[in-house]
């Protein structure tokens, strides 16, 4: 099936406005119809001053208003077909700049990722334009001491806890050189112009790695507590 085709029948906007252009250009042909049919009676019947005047009126007023509409829906579609036309990582950059995130991309040639900051935490990112999905982590954000047995097992089990909970995956690594458990995020996400309100859906893909912050701290802090009991 053709593309654009395709993308016409899968968007139900698209296939009313399609509708409601056929109907406005059916309307527009009974007018000119009716028009004729007045002028051609008029004729007839000797009366073409006044119908002459009546019916540029009424073209007149057509015209403005189809005119009116059509840039109303061209501006619309136009809009659309920038969106559209971004593919995943320039319409991520995109739109990371709407959100107000400054980011910065890797110098190195072949490495897609993106650095940026979000409500102070920093993150990186890992999209291409031909996939559709985006790749975010969160690395560093908590440390537990390696040789603390107690507070290890704590954290595990507030992994667990965090991972059943909330969409956004969390990990530990162990640095035996500076021997310490780091605790790190990682969210992939699909990222296409089609997604509505995007720079909403952007911040609470986002929003989800502080909750997951928030489900670990808790249930670590939970723990504590009960172990004090």
């Amino acid at each position: 099936m053709d593309k654009n085709l395709q993308n016409w029948s899968n968007d139900p906007t698209r296939m009313f406005a399609g509708v409601g252009k056929l109907f406005r250009l059916i309307l527009g042909g009974i007018w000119v119809f009716i028009t004729f049919l007045g002028l051609y009676n008029s004729v007839r019947d000797g009366e073409l001053g006044m119908s002459l005047v009546l019916t540029l009126i009424f073209v007149g007023a057509c015209v403005v208003i189809y005119k009116t509409m059509y840039e109303e829906t061209e501006k619309g579609q136009g809009k659309e077909h920038v969106m559209e036309s971004l593919c995943t990582r320039d319409l991520f950059l995109d739109t990371l700049t709407k959100i107000g995130c400054q980011y910065e991309l890797a110098e190195e040639e072949g490495n897609n990722r993106i650095f940026f900051a979000y409500q102070g935490e920093h993150f990186i990112a890992d999209t291409t334009n031909e996939g559709w999905y985006v790749h975010v982590w969160d690395t560093h954000w908590e440390h537990v001491e390696l040789y603390d047995v107690d507070e290890l097992s704590r954290l595990k089990k507030a992994i667990n806890y965090s991972n059943l909970n909330c969409a956004t995956m969390t990990v530990y690594t162990i640095d035996e050189a500076g021997s310490n458990v780091d605790v790190h995020c990682k969210s992939t996400f699909p990222f296409l112009p089609q997604i509505p309100n995007i720079e909403n859906y952007l911040r609470g893909e986002l929003n989800d790695f502080f909750r997951a912050h928030q489900l670990v701290g808790n249930e670590m802090a939970k723990l504590r507590e009960q172990e004090k009991c």
